[in-house]
């Protein structure tokens, strides 16, 4: 009995050796790290120190580099010196005319152009074409603006009005059916690089083109006489509509020139067209006259409205 009494002393005793020795040997770790945490920061208070004392010196001399700077740019400049104010005028204008001539789109003309005209074509089957049969048969359409001026053009050698290319000239002598009527010369068109299609989605190029007024001569000028004309197109396509490519033919009634001021002068008179539809025909080969010829087929129908007018409308 006695001799497990002292056993377990002797265990006790050890255990508590044991733990003392834990202890300090834990305080030890403690105190040797809280030194070490110390020394860092006063090694990063120090070097945050260097760091303001450097970037206040840096800062310092930016801020003298720049004055100097801005000294030398204030000498040259007055060393040069400015524009006079007509001189800046001058050139803000030529810089203004170049933007606007860079603005214009490939569907529009200057508006400085006289007796401008927006043509709204509508392409698809109409009644008593002799387009083909299959053409146009679901009932689709194509329908684009095309921008055309009939102020007349000068030619630099002659000094005269520029005329149509032969083709042309050619092209629209062959949609005149009357004998008894008579022909102006026909003078070459002017119109947009393209004409507009799906909203301004897709284009389709505009070549060549010319005019011309067939009047007769045993009725009035108002009752008898029709403008003709004529555009070189690259030609579009919706499903089974199509506007081939080459030449498209245009008649609608004239009405002679109109002065807006009433004092008959006339450079400032404009062409009087007619508000109704007018045809848009092509000139295909069939067999619809009696024997195989040249034919002259309905494609579709527009209308002409003055550009400015047109513009104003359509905001663009």
């Amino acid at each position: 009995m006695m001799t497990k009494v002292l056993h377990l002393l002797v265990t006790v005793t050890l255990f508590l050796q044991w733990n003392v020795r834990f202890i300090s040997a834990f305080q030890t770790t403690i105190a040797t790290r809280c030194q070490t945490v110390q020394r860092q920061l006063c090694g990063n208070n120090s070097a945050s120190a260097s760091v303001r004392l450097g970037a206040t010196g840096d800062g310092n001399a930016a801020s003298e580099e720049a004055e100097r700077l801005l000294a030398k740019a204030k000498a040259i400049r007055e060393s040069l010196g400015t524009e006079s104010n007509d001189d800046v005028t001058k050139s803000d204008a030529t810089k203004t005319g170049q933007q606007q001539k860079e603005i214009l789109s490939d569907f529009s003309l200057p508006s400085s152009l006289a007796n401008g005209f927006r043509l709204y074509l509508d392409i698809g089957r109409e009644t008593g074409t002799w387009m083909d049969p299959r053409w146009g048969a679901s009932g689709r359409r194509i329908e684009c603006t095309v921008d055309v001026s009939f102020d007349k053009l000068v030619d630099e050698d002659t000094k005269g009005t520029l005329l149509a290319s032969e083709d042309i000239v050619a092209g629209l002598i062959k949609t005149v059916t009357s004998k008894s009527s008579s022909l102006s010369e026909v003078c070459k068109l002017r119109s947009a690089p393209y004409a507009r299609l799906r909203g301004g989605f897709d284009k389709m190029a505009i070549s060549d083109g010319g005019y011309c007024i067939e009047s007769s001569s045993s009725a009035s000028l108002s009752s008898s006489s029709t403008l003709r004309l004529c555009l070189s197109v690259a030609g579009a396509t919706n499903g089974d509509v199509s506007i081939p490519e080459g030449k498209l033919y245009f008649a609608l009634p004239y009405f002679g020139l109109q002065t807006s001021g009433g004092n008959g002068d006339s450079t400032a008179a404009t062409m009087a067209l007619s508000n109704k539809e007018g045809t848009v025909t092509v000139k295909q080969m069939g067999w619809h006259t009696g024997w195989y010829r040249e034919e002259s087929r309905i494609l579709g129908v527009f209308r002409a409205t003055p550009l400015e007018k047109a513009r104003a409308r359509d905001k663009f």
